[in-house]
């Protein structure tokens, strides 16, 4: 089978959330991410809409992303946008320095 990827997606096991509105977040865990993209797993059915923003909860990254692939209780999502870090208001990247570019290496660091 043919790669059709862009670029090689790094196996990871993160807490993931799924942000579709303000007051709507449905939890997912993170199994593997690109730059470009990621697969998403879910405890139970979701019904995706076809753009969201995804929060990497341990690495403290807020991505918008749009909904690539559905199948039963995982999915592939595509990054629409730049990442932003330090979103999160308890964040230690929010109050002790400023925003960073997160890397691949970030978020294959293991989950807190």
């Amino acid at each position: 089978m043919r790669e059709r990827r862009r670029a090689q997606r790094l196996r990871v096991l993160k807490a993931g959330k799924v942000i579709i509105t303000d007051w709507v977040a449905v939890d997912c865990t993170v199994r593997d991410i690109s730059p470009h993209g990621a697969r998403l797993e879910f405890d139970q059915p979701v019904d995706l809409p076809s753009e969201f923003t995804l929060r990497v909860v341990s690495a403290d990254l807020t991505i918008p992303a749009a909904t690539a692939w559905q199948r039963k209780l995982e999915a592939g999502v595509r990054f629409t946008g730049v990442a932003t870090a330090g979103k999160v208001e308890s964040s230690p990247m929010r109050v002790a320095r400023p925003p960073q570019v997160p890397t691949l290496e970030t978020l294959a660091l293991p989950l807190s």
